[in-house]
């Protein structure tokens, strides 16, 4: 009798550690977890670029593992659960990668190796604390041209930018893209994410919305006249639409075939237009289709008072795209607004964010009205925090402080 009732204690412990009672813990059958209501942030490459360097060189591991685990606590402090960590920002790599080259980031310049694995260490410190971590991936956007010269040509990329340039890799205002119109292009892409899932405990594969950088015919011009002249009859851009959608879908399976309970999700652009005609995202048919995402993160870095992107409207426009069960919304948010205080591109409600230090707050409010929605996410870290010192941000007080103690109340 005293063992079923240790038996039964620990399991009401395992399923509640780190969680409360008004956010329950999904764990997979091998141990993956996600939160059912999800409280995320994102920590960009820029968060960490100063943790992971110091002079130029990669940190000593002891001063980085002091770093991160003062970033993870002040995270967990109020009250988030997940973590978008960049693994990817560039075509690269912040963990040693036989796919992608040591990004700058971690090491201080392309082709100076590791002296650790940064991202093994915010992995165990982050699952320590229960937080879920998504591995954050940016899919084409690369390096400038005068980076890539210190890539070695053991990197397809570079080998690529070298024999492939203009076709698999493309310039775009003094950045390197990568073309989605060719398969051994995605299938690097895909096998970046697949190299993660193998070798990392990550719980979510995580995109962003850098899809194609250009509406510029230049960009795929080979490639849209080889789909032509094959016969292929749709426009360049639905023949772009596709071509991205196809990249979605062999990542998504790519990860489900390494372990089918990590989950993938896409943050696309909170301007709905734009994904659809610039971006060529069909947001709309991921959310729909099958084996597309798992879950959808629009950026929706509004105002109430946006002349042309509310958000209300913004998020109405994401919930109403969604006819899959399968798919959650997690509404994406900024604090970086409320930092600047002026929305240049909001119209006439450019100064909202000066004239109110609770948008936030209300926007997370009516994220708890919304029936499809189950999560939220902000950007980013060091808008809260400085990354380096841990210490807490002086700008946007009062919007943060307003915000904090729902956060950690928060379910949908």
């Amino acid at each position: 009798m005293k063992i079923g009732c240790i038996l039964i204690a620990l399991v009401i412990m395992l399923c509640s550690c780190g969680a409360g009672l008004d956010e329950p813990i999904a764990v997979s059958k091998d141990g993956k977890v996600n939160y059912d209501d999800m409280k995320a942030m994102w920590i960009s490459q820029y968060d960490l670029a100063e943790v992971y360097t110091k002079g130029g060189v990669q940190r000593e591991r002891s001063d980085f593992e002091a770093r991160i685990d003062k970033m993870l606590d002040n995270v967990v402090s109020i009250g988030i659960n997940t973590v978008i960590v960049q693994v990817r920002p560039f075509a690269d790599s912040m963990y040693p990668s036989d796919v992608y080259p040591a990004s700058s980031f971690v090491t201080g310049k392309y082709g100076t190796a590791m002296d650790y694995d940064p991202f093994e260490i915010i992995l165990e410190k982050a699952h320590e604390r229960d937080l879920s971590v998504h591995a954050w991936i940016n899919p084409l956007r690369a390096m400038t041209g005068g980076e890539i010269q210190g890539v070695s040509d053991d990197f397809k990329i570079r080998r690529w930018y070298d024999t492939k340039y203009g076709q698999y890799v493309v310039e775009v205002s003094n950045r390197l893209y990568l073309n989605p119109s060719y398969d051994e292009v995605a299938e690097l892409i895909c096998e970046g994410a697949r190299e993660i899932v193998r070798f990392y405990d990550v719980d979510g594969i995580h995109l962003d919305d850098y899809f194609y950088p250009t509406t510029e015919e230049s960009f795929d011009d080979e490639a849209y006249e080889e789909y032509r002249t094959l016969g292929g009859d749709e426009d360049r851009a639905q023949f772009r639409r596709n071509n991205v959608s196809r990249l979605v879908q062999n990542i998504y399976s790519a990860v489900k075939n390494e372990n089918e309970d990590v989950l993938f999700g896409i943050s696309p652009a909170g301007v709905t237009s734009n994904n659809y005609n610039k971006l060529y995202a069909d947001v709309a048919e991921w959310c729909s289709g099958e084996k597309y995402v798992d879950y959808i993160c629009p950026q929706v870095y509004f105002g109430f008072e946006h002349s042309t992107c509310d958000f209300i409207k913004v998020c109405r426009e994401f919930s109403d795209m969604i006819q899959n069960d399968n798919v959650r919304l997690i509404i994406g948010m900024t604090l970086g607004k409320a930092v600047s205080e002026i929305d240049v591109y909001a119209g006439e409600g450019r100064d909202e964010w000066r004239n109110n230090k609770d948008i936030l707050k209300r926007e997370l409010e009516h994220t708890m009205t919304m029936e499809k929605c189950s999560g939220v996410a902000y950007f980013c870290y060091q808008y809260f925090f400085d990354p380096v010192s841990g210490e807490e941000i002086d700008a946007a007080r009062e919007e943060r402080n307003n915000l904090l103690p729902l956060i950690k109340n928060a379910s949908w």
